[in-house]
């Protein structure tokens, strides 16, 4: 662990990091796939426990010879519930019963988490297109084709002043776009050195990304002009984190970084073993909290990137957390089980055996948590009543 302070990073060794500078949303759904559009993995929902096994939905059969049926990180707005699968299809599932309200099939999978806009629902496939679709019927209104497969999720950024919509979301074709989210016509594109995988994280006035050439890129979210370029050395296979004028990063060069955005100094780099990280980080209060391929989730002083503590699980953590009103962290392991620990602490609070990977990241609205498998399967889980 390497900690490298830079005078303008300086106000971070005093900040206050209270719980309403990094903003969850509205209890009942969950709009954004990482919480937010800064991507800071955060819900305002408390859990209680034993969270019990609601209902699960096979979205997709095992082909001959496919060793994994990923289901995409779920997305939740007016009781419904809006993912995608490996085998191209796309629903809509009521969020109390797993009832299916529409499907949709493209021509390719799908592996990111969608957004909203309006009253659409936005994801890319591998068959190189982002499509829109109106959330209540399924009903196709627009789609725009890159040059190459998506993988990326869709992230929807609402202009503060204007409130105007843009999907920001990345391609194989090294492009991140942003698009006008009412027509899906292309408002500009960042090129970068390599394939994109993760969801572009928006905040500061800046819009970060990484991909698959080792560099944080930050572009003017409104122009899309290049700020800067910041080298981290390694692949990003997911999405960064903003809060406060800092970037977070986890990446394959088994390291999880900090990073000023106004000029790009490195604050602290965090590394306590030679193994890569997917997942990507969330953010609460003094906390970074970020599972590895270690079989380990670690939870990072904020300020210094020294490690707070550590919960050894039975496999690999690809499953990017989420911080559930400041008391718990939720995220699933490809050891089969899902998780909740304490943030302060580390201690477990509630697990679960699905019996298949966990790589998604949950999704929390209201009394329901989400979590796709690679067993072809969405489950969901309701929080314990009220005492």
């Amino acid at each position: 662990m390497k900690l490298l302070l830079h005078p303008l990073c300086a106000f971070a060794l005093f900040a206050f990091f209270s719980s309403a500078e990094i903003k969850g949303q509205t209890a009942g759904d969950w709009v954004h796939s990482r919480g937010n559009e800064a991507m800071t993995g955060v819900s305002a929902v408390e859990l209680r426990y034993p969270l019990e096994l609601a209902w699960q939905f096979k979205m997709q059969e095992k082909p001959k010879g496919q060793a994994e049926m990923l289901v995409s990180s779920a997305v939740v707005r007016n009781a419904k519930v809006y993912a995608g699968c490996k085998d191209g299809k796309f629903y809509a599932l009521d969020l109390a019963t797993g009832e299916k309200k529409w499907e949709v099939t493209a021509k390719g999978g799908f592996d990111g988490a969608a957004s909203f806009a309006g009253d659409l629902v936005v994801a890319g496939c591998q068959d190189g297109f982002v499509y829109a679709w109106n959330a209540e019927t399924g009903a196709e209104v627009w789609k725009y084709e890159t040059d190459a497969e998506i993988h990326a999720a869709s992230n929807t950024w609402t202009d503060p002043k204007t409130g105007v919509q843009k999907i920001l979301i990345g391609s194989y074709d090294y492009n991140v776009y942003c698009l006008d989210a009412k027509t899906g016509k292309k408002e500009w594109a960042a090129e970068t050195g390599y394939y994109i995988n993760g969801g572009a994280a928006v905040g500061d006035g800046v819009v970060v990304f990484g991909g698959c050439d080792s560099v944080l890129h930050v572009h003017d979210v409104m122009t899309g002009e290049e700020k800067r370029q910041i080298e981290v050395g390694s692949y990003i296979g997911n999405n960064v984190a903003i809060a406060d004028g800092v970037v977070y990063v986890s990446h394959y060069g088994s390291r999880v970084g900090a990073y000023n955005l106004e000029d790009g100094a490195l604050i602290w780099e965090y590394g306590q073993r030679e193994f890569e990280f997917y997942a990507g980080p969330a953010i609460w209060e003094n906390g970074v909290f970020v599972g590895g391929r270690d079989r380990r989730f670690h939870a990072i002083d904020r300020v210094k990137g020294t490690m707070l503590w550590e919960y050894r699980c039975r496999g690999r953590v690809d499953s990017s957390a989420v911080i559930c009103a400041g008391k718990a962290a939720l995220f699933g392991s490809d050891d089969g089980y899902v998780y909740a620990l304490d943030l302060k602490e580390g201690k477990e609070l509630w697990q679960y055996e699905i019996g298949a990977s966990v790589k998604t990241s949950p999704a929390v609205a209201g009394d329901y948590v989400l979590f796709g498998a690679d067993d072809g399967m969405m489950y969901c889980f309701k929080n314990a009543p009220a005492k």
